[in-house]
């Protein structure tokens, strides 16, 4: 029995194949089981809400190599439970679902699937060129009968159909095949009945030409995000907006702008393979006052007063399947911002079931109600109640939501607004029923914002909601700020940032770290660059400078950003060096190609090559990170690979010329992309020119993507 892996949890009544002879088909198993682990205290017992938490709990009972298993026969759905041992009772440290007992204490889940109606259990799924296969097993209901082969539809969510190459009822085996598929991505649902006139049903999907290359299923090493706020991007047109008559109104931004520009090809020039977009919610016509007595209308999507309908004034649900479908077309992946945390007061959850949100809070940040003593418990405002997970109604509702969305609208998966201001159960079981929706498939991607400030000590927050049970991904706030001290204000050391870098590398896997230079939070890079982000962004906006100073720090910024391990992500308008301050200064629209001046478009060029670069390098995508050479205004590190890169970042205070170290460049012929530079190595120690406010980016001579900046 294989039950010493690492990812085991304690529940597995997920759906399992029961031995079987003759002619009785595999059915259902829905006994819940906890396991315990060898070295768990003698005595250990379980207990739990099937039978009001009475003492004493159940005792596990012993099977191999030291493990012992309790085995219940539950009803359907969920139930808690907690260990019990000399020390007291604890949460299932194997289990990384739980929920709340009707106390409010956070016990460990079962979650039991309803053994009543039948299943089917994804075994394979495998892809081809222009091909999805899928095998699985028809499991019977516990008094079911088997599937019938008549009943079995394999679909595409584009309408071609499968055909059915294997259906033995008597084992439960089914394989179907659907062929001559377009490029991009593909999504097969499988529905079989039985004999009794029960029915299953399950989607299967994958990849067969994604914007990251290959066929079969997304490497989030490979991404680059491009983070979309829908209002301030592009008309209905594709064109550019006007400017919002209030920094706090609707520009008019439209989904159909974003289907225009995947089609123009604004987002392959610039080797993005993933969409990150704003709320799509209904969200309230008339403007409230924000937390600084100004007016704002919730154009950015994150008040929720219709918690599954799309947003009539962005376009819709058309709009958004129109996207989503044209985006998949050129194997871009597309993920929703999820707003679980709260609704918009006039929400119907909010009217009809009050009892489903915590009492009215401080409002998060202010001085009586600072974020470090009151973030699970603030609200955002007074207009927006924080949903209370701990009422099973509601974090159901909000549990649904997930599911909807990323169902009806075959989406790859969420950003996650304001992870800690939830309790870090509430990820988890979203985490949990996304990706159960496609068992067997690609996982749906979560990037979670888990916001911090800057430093080592931050990073233990953004660890503790990562793992294969939680967030794929999270910000790299840390960084983000280290490069603004570094590299925009030219006031840090770059001993700083590699540091941070060696701490993370430690800590965290190879695509755990989304990397920022700014956000719709935060004030833009160049602003920070230019010096004037911290003015009111009202009545003092920061200014778009017309000095190349500060947009060739952001070109410095950019090139570290896009050679770092990790996930690269852009928001919209830093692609072309756009200003702004604090919120709401720092959404301001994307400035049509036509009006950028000539620094801007220098900005949009350099960085459209970073991100032809990273899609082209497996080196800048998957190899380790080696450093070379770090001084207070000088940064060099190598990108391992069969293929290397070397990396030399230089702010404003670099002088005089200097050495890479033995080693740094295998022997041949290099060329700095950003330059065009030729170098000769012979393994040696190499002297370098200062390059001051530039960055170097170095490949071999013989490397395919060094032909990526003569383009």
């Amino acid at each position: 029995m294989a039950r010493a892996r690492s990812d085991i949890v304690a529940v597995v009544a997920a759906l399992l194949v029961a031995g079987c002879g003759g002619p009785e088909p595999p059915r259902r198993d829905c006994f819940a089981r906890v396991w315990i682990p060898p070295d768990a205290p003698e005595g250990l017992t379980i207990e739990g809400s099937w039978n009001g938490w009475q003492s004493p709990g159940l005792a596990p009972e012993p099977v191999e190599d030291g493990w012992r298993l309790a085995r219940l026969g539950l009803f359907p759905g969920e139930h808690g439970y907690l260990l019990v041992d000399g020390s007291g009772r604890h949460l299932d440290g194997l289990n990384p679902l739980s929920t709340w007992d009707l106390d409010r204490r956070e016990v460990s889940l079962l979650d039991v699937p309803d053994c009543r109606e039948p299943a089917i259990l994804v075994e394979r799924v495998e892809l081809r060129e222009d091909a999805i296969e899928l095998e699985a097993t028809f499991l019977a209901s516990q008094d079911g009968a088997a599937f019938d082969p008549a009943t079995i539809v394999a679909e595409t969510r584009s309408g071609e159909r499968g055909a059915v190459v294997r259906a033995e009822p008597e084992t439960g085996k089914l394989v179907v095949v659907a062929e001559g598929l377009p490029a991009g991505k593909v999504s097969l649902g499988l529905r079989v009945g039985d004999e009794a006139g029960g029915e299953a049903e399950i989607f299967a999907s994958g990849w067969t030409a994604p914007a990251t290359g290959g066929v079969g299923q997304r490497d989030p090493r490979d991404e680059v995000v491009y983070q979309i706020v829908v209002d301030r991007f592009r008309d209905a047109t594709g064109g550019a907006l006007a400017p919002p008559p209030t920094p706090g109104a609707r520009a008019g931004g439209h989904l159909d702008g974003v289907t225009a520009e995947v089609a123009g090809g604004r987002f392959s020039k610039l080797g993005v393979s993933m969409l990150w977009l704003s709320p799509a919610y209904v969200n309230p016509v008339e403007a409230r006052e924000g937390v600084d007595g100004r007016l704002y209308e919730g154009y950015h999507g994150y008040w929720p007063l219709e918690s599954r309908a799309a947003e009539p004034r962005i376009g819709g649900e058309a709009a958004l399947d129109r996207l989503v479908a044209r985006g998949h077309d050129a194997g871009l992946a597309l993920i929703l911002d999820l707003v679980p945390n709260h609704v918009y007061e006039d929400n119907a959850r909010y009217r009809d079931h009050l009892d489903w949100f915590g009492p009215p809070g401080c409002v998060c940040g202010t001085p009586s109600c600072p974020w470090s003593e009151h973030i699970q418990t603030c609200w955002f405002t007074p207009y927006l109640p924080d949903v209370d997970w701990p009422v099973r109604e509601a974090r159901d509702a909000a549990i649904e939501d997930a599911r909807f969305w990323s169902r009806r609208f075959d989406l790859d998966g969420f950003r996650i607004d304001a992870v800690p201001m939830m309790p870090r159960a509430a990820t988890r079981r979203v985490a949990d029923a996304t990706r159960r929706l496609e068992p067997g498939s690609e996982a749906s991607f979560l990037l979670g914002e888990v916001f911090t400030g800057p430093g080592e000590g931050a990073l233990g927050a953004l660890r503790y909601y990562l793992g294969p049970a939680g967030l794929d991904a999270v910000f790299d706030f840390p960084l983000m700020w280290a490069i603004h001290d570094v590299i925009g204000r030219d006031t840090g050391r770059f001993g700083d940032i590699d540091g941070l870098l060696a701490v993370e590398e430690q800590t965290f896997g190879p695509a755990s770290l989304a990397r920022i230079l700014d956000n719709h939070d935060t004030v833009r890079f160049l602003s920070v660059a230019e010096g004037d982000a911290g003015g009111d962004p009202w009545d003092a906006p920061a200014v778009q400078p017309i000095d190349e100073t500060p947009y060739r720090r952001l070109m410095l910024a950019q090139a570290l950003v896009f050679t770092l391990p990790g996930i690269p992500v852009l928001y919209q308008g830093d692609e072309v060096g756009v200003a702004g301050g604090g919120d709401p200064d720092n959404r301001r629209v994307l400035p049509g190609d036509d009006a950028l001046s000539a620094i801007q478009g220098e900005v949009l060029e350099f960085t459209q090559r970073l991100g032809q670069l990273r899609r082209c390098s497996e080196a800048l995508r998957r190899g380790a990170r080696t450093p070379l050479s770090t001084a207070s205004h000088r940064y060099a590190f190598r990108r391992d690979g069969e293929r290397p890169v070397v990396v030399v970042l230089e702010t404003e205070g670099a002088s005089g010329d200097f050495t890479l170290p033995t080693g740094s460049l295998t022997p041949g012929e290099w060329v700095d992309l950003v330059s065009g530079e030729s170098l000769t190595s012979d393994g040696s120690p190499i002297a370098l020119d200062a390059a001051p406010g530039r960055a170097r980016v170095l490949v071999r001579a013989d490397d395919p993507c060094a032909a990526i900046w003569a383009e």
